[in-house]
């Protein structure tokens, strides 16, 4: 089974889906049918892009994944494309604006995989 919800980041306005599932090939057929390249098989996680639309997906077919390392790993993934996409460059010496978007992100994430 495949779920996948749509967000839309406050302030910066990029939207990303977060897509959970269990099928490697009904993963890949959807992926297929929106004309984005991508096999997910020896992947538990990953971040990629069509037309300025972000997706973040994780494999759920096995107990206890994603993993909360997991969702952080890929939610940082993430933030770095936002901040590519909007000119923004990573500041070392003041990097609230980064924490607080992955905060913002690993938290979406982690709502829409409790969701019953």
């Amino acid at each position: 089974m495949i779920r996948k919800k749509k967000f839309k980041v406050p302030l910066y306005g990029q939207h990303f889906n977060v897509v959970f599932y269990d099928d490697d090939n009904e993963f890949d057929q959807m992926f297929e049918k929106e004309g984005i390249p991508l096999l997910v098989k020896d992947h538990e996680g990953a971040v990629c892009s069509k037309n300025g639309l972000f997706y973040v997906f994780f494999a759920t077919d096995k107990k206890g994944y994603p993993t909360p390392g997991l969702i952080a790993h890929e939610a940082k993934h993430l933030v770095n494309e936002i901040f590519i996409e909007i000119g923004y460059n990573l500041d070392r010496e003041n990097d609230e604006p980064e924490a607080y978007l992955l905060m913002w992100v690993v938290n979406r994430i982690h709502e829409f995989l409790n969701e019953k």
